[in-house]
């Protein structure tokens, strides 16, 4: 998508989900300017969600992945991360989210 990207990871319980996205946006960036796949200089919006999900629901959240282009022309980025945010009780201030959808 162009506004952002799902990724399905796991990882130990002993990494903070902080330290893999700083890995991932880290070397992701470095990797898309050093080979100069744009014009301008990349750079990752601050700011992110992680969400966990029990291995029994893995399959369905591959088919989602898969799909999300489809899913994303019926729902905008911004709707689908509220009512994530809603569906688990995550508390938050709209004045980070305005950065982070801007």
């Amino acid at each position: 998508m162009p506004d952002h990207c799902h990724m399905l990871v796991r990882i130990r319980p002993s990494t903070a989900p902080s330290e893999i996205m700083q890995k991932v946006k880290s070397n992701s960036s470095s990797w898309i300017n050093n080979n100069n796949f744009l014009t301008t200089r990349f750079n990752w919006q601050n700011g992110g969600g992680i969400f966990s999900v029990s291995y029994r629901n893995v399959p369905k959240l591959v088919e989602y992945i898969e799909k999300q282009k489809e899913h994303h022309n019926r729902s905008t980025f911004k709707r689908e991360y509220l009512k994530l945010l809603k569906h688990y009780g995550v508390e938050y201030e709209e004045k980070y989210l305005l950065e982070f959808f801007t």
